[in-house]
């Protein structure tokens, strides 16, 4: 009788732990699956937060899925940040020159500062200095503002060429802010020199913050990350992206009554898309020490080499794609895509006649087949290639008449269009992408895809479209609102009535 309870306490127990071991399996697949329902949905940011909590306390066998998924999140946010970056560089580049061709306005004492940082960022150094030294000359901004530009200013002679200029100006920097000593670490990051004294920098910065009681450091939390990341530290650079607040403004400047000016540095949109490309490859390279990677081995492979290109290590992505090229492993799926990347490094190697080799191939052998056409367009209009010929193909021919693999065929042909500056033509095929029951939703819409419809209607100066789309977008990525702000100056200024121009 004794042995018999045993035994039915012992299957009692055993079917407790079965009960709690398939809560948790059920538990572990809702969680996954309110993730992927944010991926879908283009809400990457709340997937990636959720997800991360989800995998603390997980074994390694169990997390080779969950870090495939944070790969394909933060690559979807890299991918995201970068075309906002794009579009941002590109208005605000209108915006500014146009404030500061205005003849009949009021200027902005930071406008100088602003416009060095524009042409740091498109590499013409040469034209930021006279800026930089401009506002370091104007007695009506403070000493910290002056110092930031003179670190700028030394950071334009060192990419012109001339370091002991460089020297120079870094030299006669204090170090007696955080704010300061921060952007001295930065610089030397983004320069990539000097990387362990950045690190101290931005360390000391920390430390002064904390010395002096002020509670945030909100306003250094880019210039920190950006150090840890070039220095490694992937992960706390993220931790310190997650506290950003990235809707505000670097400086407001009320000029005027009712005439308020909003200065966003442009370059902060870039570093974070390339932070959050090493965030995905670091958790694609997690899953790929695991074991059961099998399963995502091919895709994580494309993955990590589509990364090495975004972060202009094309040396390391064409060494990858060939290796993995020979092995006669990668499913027939990614075998065209690969193809084409791998075209893409060989052309930004200066090695364009292997480049169009392989595109022409592509395009000649497998032109019935849309998606390896459309990663050609792709390629096309982001390396802004001739496209006179893939175009004189295309035109007039019959695509697939499904809708789902229409709408990817279009989306790759209105950029290609609007790399050729035909945007009407651009805004037609990406019409035929948009979701026209939820126009600007992005439950219903690709956030990277209503960027550059944007882009299109803003070129055509359909500003009101443009404005409206981004708008929808802030709504869940609250920091398109430096492209807005952009687009709103240069729609004033465009709308000018009788010589009174209004640019906010």
């Amino acid at each position: 009788m004794k042995a018999d309870k045993k035994i039915i306490t012992a299957l009692i127990i055993f079917a407790f732990i079965l009960l709690i071991l398939n809560i948790a399996s059920y538990a572990a697949e809702d969680s996954l699956k309110k993730v992927m329902e944010k991926y879908e949905t283009h809400r990457y940011n709340e997937g990636i937060s959720l997800l991360r909590k989800e995998i603390d306390g997980k074994q390694k066998d169990e997390l080779v899925l969950p870090y495939f998924i944070l790969g394909r999140l933060y690559l979807k946010e890299a991918e995201l940040y970068r075309t906002i970056y794009e579009s941002s560089l590109m208005t605000t580049n209108e915006y500014l020159n146009k404030l500061n061709n205005l003849k009949s306005v009021k200027k902005s004492r930071y406008l100088p500062y602003f416009l060095g940082l524009l042409y740091l960022e498109i590499n013409q150094p040469k034209k930021a200095v006279p800026l930089f030294q401009q506002l370091i000359n104007t007695g009506s901004v403070d000493k910290g503002f002056k110092e930031k530009a003179r670190l700028r200013l030394g950071a334009a002679y060192y990419i012109a060429g001339d370091k002991k200029k460089a020297e120079e100006q870094w030299t006669q920097v204090s170090a007696d802010d955080k704010d300061v000593i921060a952007e001295n670490g930065y610089i030397f990051a983004r320069l990539n020199i000097r990387l362990k004294d950045a690190i101290d920098m931005v360390q000391n910065a920390v430390n002064l913050s904390q010395k002096n009681g002020t509670k945030s450091h909100s306003k250094i939390y880019r210039e920190i990350a950006f150090v840890y990341y070039k220095n490694d530290m992937v992960d706390a650079a993220i931790e310190l992206l997650d506290k950003m607040p990235l809707d505000e403004p670097e400086v407001v400047d009320d000029i005027e009554r009712n005439k308020v000016l909003r200065f966003y540095d442009i370059s902060v949109m870039g570093d974070i898309s390339t932070i959050y490309y090493s965030a995905a490859s670091n958790y694609f390279n997690k899953a790929m020490n695991l074991r059961g990677r099998e399963k995502y081995e091919d895709l994580i492979r494309f993955y990590l080499s589509e990364i090495d290109y975004r972060l202009n290590m094309y040396d390391e992505a064409v060494r990858e794609i060939n290796t993995f090229l020979k092995s006669n492993k990668l499913d027939a799926r990614y075998n065209k895509r690969i193809r084409i990347l791998l075209a893409a490094c060989y052309y930004k190697k200066n090695n364009k006649k292997q480049a169009f080799e392989i595109w022409d191939e592509m395009v000649n052998k497998n032109f019935q087949d849309d998606s390896a056409v459309s990663a050609v367009m792709d390629t096309y209009a982001e390396l802004n290639v001739d496209a006179a010929s893939i175009l004189k193909l295309i035109e007039g021919q019959t695509v697939s008449k499904e809708e789902k693999k229409m709408k990817p065929y279009y989306n790759s042909l209105g950029g290609l269009y609007y790399s050729r500056k035909d945007y009407e033509k651009s805004v037609q095929a990406f019409e035929l992408v948009r979701d026209k029951a939820n126009k600007n939703k992005l439950e219903a819409n690709d956030p990277v895809f209503l960027i550059r419809l944007a882009n299109s209607y803003y070129r055509l100066k359909k500003y009101s479209e443009a404005l409206e789309i981004f708008f929808e977008m802030g709504k869940s990525y609250p920091v398109v609102r430096q492209v807005q702000d952009a687009i709103q100056g240069v729609y004033s200024a465009d709308e000018k009535g009788s010589g009174d121009v209004r640019i906010y």
